[in-house]
């Protein structure tokens, strides 16, 4: 393995603590009057300042050459960092999850699309259909016949269709500094809930925001977020989108334990088993796809 592919391992495990466990945080916001779309804009806001201080001034000529490229990036962080917290929220955290890493389905056909130089075969479509099977099993409710699904089960899967288009662009866009990049997802998610917010008429109000639990709680995602999103952004263009997956899936390990620890919530059977399958079709992916790089 390449050294640029083994960092790019360590820089996605890391995420995947922060992502495992961030959606307590997010709660906390929840029960204190700040509603996952407010916190989203809060957060995000705070990190987009403080790329405003350390990044932009340093990399000013690339954003603006590259704004329209950015401006793609942008939505599609917005799109998947919205609805991620919204479904960890209001949902279940790791069928949430589950439904999240359905990704080798929707990075299969991504990279077909805006990857033309990757080549796939028969294997790859089996593998998005070993995925798909298992987000079948998680919302089919037998005991009805039809299918179980909910408005966070909506936006855990947007959130991971979304999540698998950021991971190719991330590889399409290598000629883009993994600061520039970061600093459009902050920017563009907490450009795009101010706008949804603007939208709903749902502003949080200042007594929400300026009591000191959730002030902090603000300031801490926001800071994480920074750190956070640059270390991933660094890596993610080192490693295949395919090859990533199985990494990120440690995220499901944290939000299991601490979903458990600090929410109290538990899988059903039906959920472990097509988590089973998610979780085989993105080792399966990644397994071909090393097999057909070489590092």
């Amino acid at each position: 393995m390449r050294n640029d592919a083994l960092i790019g391992f360590f820089c996605i495990l890391y995420g995947t603590f922060f992502w495992g466990l961030v959606w307590f945080p997010f709660r906390l916001l929840n029960f204190g009057g700040i509603e996952p779309i407010q916190g989203s804009a809060l957060s995000f806001l705070i990190a987009a300042i403080l790329a405003l201080v350390f990044i932009v001034p340093k990399h000013y000529s690339e954003i603006f050459q590259n704004y329209k490229t950015l401006c793609i990036y942008a939505s599609v962080g917005c799109l998947t960092n919205i609805t991620y917290v919204l479904a960890v929220v209001y949902g279940e955290v790791v069928r949430s999850m589950l439904l999240f890493f359905m990704s080798p389905a929707w990075t299969v056909v991504l990279c077909f699309l805006l990857l033309p130089g990757d080549k796939f075969s028969i294997k790859d479509s089996v593998v998005a259909l070993l995925s798909l099977l298992g987000g079948i099993v998680i919302l089919f409710d037998s005991s009805l016949f039809n299918f179980n699904f909910g408005v966070s089960d909506l936006y855990a899967l947007v959130a991971g269709i979304g999540f698998a288009w950021t991971n190719v662009l991330a590889r399409k866009y290598n000629h883009l500094s993994f600061q520039v990049k970061s600093f459009s997802i902050w920017f563009g998610v907490s450009l795009g809930a101010f706008f949804l917010l603007f939208i709903l008429k749902s502003f949080p109000s200042i007594a929400n925001i300026s009591n000191s639990y959730n002030l902090f709680l603000i300031l801490s995602i926001g800071s994480m977020l920074f750190i956070s999103t640059l270390i991933i952004q660094f890596g993610l263009p080192r490693i295949h989108p395919v090859l990533a997956s199985p990494i990120f899936l440690f995220e499901i390990i944290i939000a299991a334990f601490s979903s458990y620890f600090l929410a109290n919530e538990l899988l059903s059977i039906k959920d472990f088993i097509g988590g089973m399958l998610i979780i085989a079709a993105i080792f399966l992916s990644a397994r071909h796809q090393f097999q057909k790089d070489t590092f």
